[in-house]
């Protein structure tokens, strides 16, 4: 199957080096040309100059794309995309997603909404979930595809702003409780407890798992980036968002977005969403002397 990547940010990078390692014919395209060059050259894949040149000869896309405005930037340079079986794994609004989702097959391409849990490293290993949803016949051309990605596919139905809900609730659950293990972690160093007696605490708990996984990331002074701090933002704002188009507060949410825009604009939004610790063990900002850098 000759697949298109659209996005050659962490994610799709990752994408388009698991499936050329599982025999996929890859070409790979991104706003930045000098990215997808250079990732195609690593891989000995195709770099594509424009969305047009990429879906050309492609049976199957698949976009890790920034934002709302970036799917539809891509989506709106799709004319004709007959018998395309187009995959939609970036995080975007549910009404993106449907409002895209009936574009494209009104261009005659089959539209799977696919947003994913699991970072870079995971996309490598094929252990990504996907939470897919779209027509039968289009989730089924897209099986291959998605199952070289992935160790496990959620049916969320046919409508794409099932798929995106379901991530959004996903995030919101994990990026908040980032920012309250960061608040856990500063409350019990100032009074002098490590982070070993910390961690004992959770032990054997209903959050033993997420400690076990992201207190001695969140207290590390630096940690490789597998998923970037204002798109932990961005992802939370969206979630707030969808809430309030159905007449929701969604008032931790909106505590927890804010925070994590602070974060960004206080100069770490490049860095890993766990990076957010430094903010909050800053007073929120107020202390600038503790800044990293």
């Amino acid at each position: 199957m000759r697949v298109a990547v659209l996005g050659a940010g962490l994610m799709g990078s990752a994408a388009a080096e698991r499936l050329a390692s599982e025999g996929f014919s890859v070409i790979v395209w991104s706003r930045t040309r000098g990215k997808a060059e250079s990732l195609a050259e690593r891989l000995g894949v195709e770099a594509a100059p424009s969305v047009e040149r990429a879906l050309d000869e492609a049976e199957a896309a698949i976009a890790f794309l920034a934002d709302d405005e970036a799917l539809i930037s891509v989506a709106s340079q799709v004319n004709r995309a007959d018998g395309l079986v187009f995959v939609d794994s970036s995080t975007v609004t549910p009404e993106t997603a449907s409002r895209v989702g009936e574009y494209l097959e009104g261009r005659g391409a089959c539209y799977v909404e696919a947003p994913v849990l699991g970072g870079p490293r995971v996309v490598r290993e094929g252990r990504l979930t996907v939470i897919a949803a779209g027509r039968g016949l289009c989730k089924r051309m897209a099986a291959p595809l998605l199952g070289a990605l992935a160790a496990r596919v959620v049916d969320a139905g046919e409508d794409p702003r099932v798929a995106q809900a379901l991530k959004l609730a996903y995030n919101q659950v994990l990026i908040s409780s980032l920012a309250l293990l960061s608040e856990a972690l500063a409350t019990a160093r100032s009074y002098g407890a490590s982070l070993d007696l910390l961690e004992s605490v959770f032990e054997g708990t209903a959050l033993e798992g997420l400690a076990a996984k992201y207190l001695r990331r969140l207290a590390a002074d630096e940690w490789p980036t597998s998923f970037r701090l204002e798109l932990a933002a961005k992802d939370l704002d969206y979630a707030r968002r969808a809430a309030w188009a159905r007449g929701l507060a969604a008032p931790v949410t909106s505590a927890a977005a804010e925070v994590f825009k602070l974060a960004a604009r206080w100069g770490l939004g490049d860095g890993d969403y766990s990076r957010v610790r430094f903010f909050i063990e800053g007073g929120g900002g107020a202390k600038s002397s503790q800044r990293p850098g």
